[in-house]
């Protein structure tokens, strides 16, 4: 049986249009619009679909696409005070590529939250292995890098 969302619902259920909201039963789309923290969360600033900010209320999101995750993680949202670290990890590995030796890297920025349980959330940005030198990994290093320094400015307003 196929169910109608209207856009209003659709809007506050999906993050503004971050998430997909296809899987969800029909109680848990309920469920989460009677939660006030998906009403009261409003983007100030965004990263792509990658981290999301209200300025008013100091919070971030992360709308936990499994595709930058690597893990099925529903939004999670946390208060601008709790950013303990953030920085851009990159692994990489030399390989000999159609006999010619090649610098591959993967991308990947790391944000830590203190609390009770710190946790640790990876925002995967080329979570395979390509050419250092290609356009896609120098976009997706520029875009590492204005993710940590949105992350920084917000942990910084907060102190």
């Amino acid at each position: 049986m196929r169910r109608c969302v209207c856009k209003v619902c659709y809007e506050k259920d999906s993050l503004n249009f971050t998430q997909t909201i296809k899987t969800n039963t029909k109680e848990e789309l309920l469920a989460r619009l009677e939660n006030g923290s998906i009403d009261s969360f409003e983007i100030s600033r965004k990263v792509n679909q990658l981290i999301l900010f209200d300025d008013k209320q100091q919070q971030l999101c992360l709308p936990n696409h499994k595709k930058y995750t690597k893990e099925n993680l529903k939004p999670e949202f946390y208060a601008f005070s709790s950013i303990a670290d953030c920085q851009v990890v990159e692994e990489q590995v030399e390989k000999f590529v159609k006999k010619k030796k090649q610098t591959l890297g993967t991308i990947k920025v790391v944000v830590e939250f203190a609390g009770e349980q710190p946790v640790t959330r990876d925002i995967w940005l080329i979570p395979n292995l390509i050419d250092k030198n290609s356009m896609a990994y120098k976009t997706m290093r520029s875009l590492a890098e204005s993710i940590v320094k949105e992350i920084d400015q917000s942990r910084n307003a907060a102190a």
